[in-house]
This record gives structure tokens, C-alpha cells and sequence, in this order.
């Protein structure tokens, strides 16, 4: 079994900001503000519109995730990925609070062809327990597959 590890931290979102401005040089606002996507509860707290601007913003943000770390176009029939984070405080939170990483992550992954599709037949999601790490919030997505499944 392959694995590839996704580590998005502050330092990757800068370098997506870099590649975001030179792409839309009028925006002032940075998309994507944190490692971690938000919470359910503060998605829910948005605007219809707002809460669909913001999956754009994080599926463009994994398209472009994809072609750095060079798996697009791997086109996956069977993964199963992994999410962690990484908080920098010890506040307790609700693993159901970060269901939204991989609606946001997937979606993003099969428009760049990481994976053929996001259904159960081709993916399979798992969270590990949170980590704290005060120095470095991030966020780590961890793909394994099958060697012949490329």
C-alpha cells in the first residue's frame, strides 16, 4: 500500500496565496485564511451564497493542493484517506464540527483527477484523533492506495 502525505500548514497557505493573487491580481482578500477548514457550526452561521463561495474557495484551494504536490491526474479508483489536524490550544471540539474537510478536499480532487470519484466505492474516509501541536496548526491528509490502482 502507497501512502501520500498531504501537510497543509500557514507556510502552504502562503504559497497558495502567492499563486492566488498572480492568478486574480485585483482580489484583495486571501480565500483560504486558515490550515484548517472551518467548523460546521461557523459554515452553518453563513449565508447560503457565502457558504457556497467558501466550498469554491477551498475546491479551487485542493485543485491547486493536487498539482503541487504533483497527484493530479493520478486518477484513483479505490483510496482511503485519512484526515488530521493539528490545533495549536487544547479547546475541546466535536470530531462531527470537521466533516466538511472532505467535502471541500474531494471535491477538489476529483476535478483535478486525483481520484475518478468521491462515492463510497472509491473512497474511504477516516479521522484520527486531534493532535495538538501549538507551534504549527495544520491540517494532514494522508492517501493510501493500491500501486495498480494508478
Amino acid at each position: 500500500m502507497r501512502k501520500i502525505r498531504l501537510i497543509i500548514d500557514n507556510e502552504l497557505i502562503k504559497k497558495y496565496h502567492e499563486y492566488y493573487f498572480a492568478k486574480y491580481p485585483k482580489r484583495r482578500k486571501p480565500p483560504i485564511e486558515r490550515a484548517i477548514p472551518p467548523s460546521l457550526n461557523a459554515f452553518i452561521a453563513l449565508r447560503r451564497m457565502a457558504q457556497n463561495g467558501l466550498k469554491q474557495k477551498y475546491k479551487e484551494f485542493a485543485v491547486w493542493l493536487a498539482y503541487y504536490y504533483k497527484i493530479d491526474n493520478m486518477n484513483l479508483s479505490k483510496a482511503k484517506i485519512t484526515y488530521i489536524f493539528y490545533f495549536s490550544d487544547h479547546r475541546r471540539r466535536d470530531f462531527d464540527n470537521f466533516i466538511l474537510a472532505p467535502k471541500f478536499f474531494d471535491d477538489g480532487f476529483v476535478e483535478s483527477r486525483t481520484f475518478k470519484d468521491d462515492n463510497g466505492e472509491n473512497l474511504k474516509l477516516e479521522f484520527e484523533n486531534f493532535r495538538y501541536d501549538k507551534q504549527n496548526g495544520r491540517m494532514e491528509i494522508i492517501i493510501s492506495y493500491e500501486q495498480k490502482d494508478i
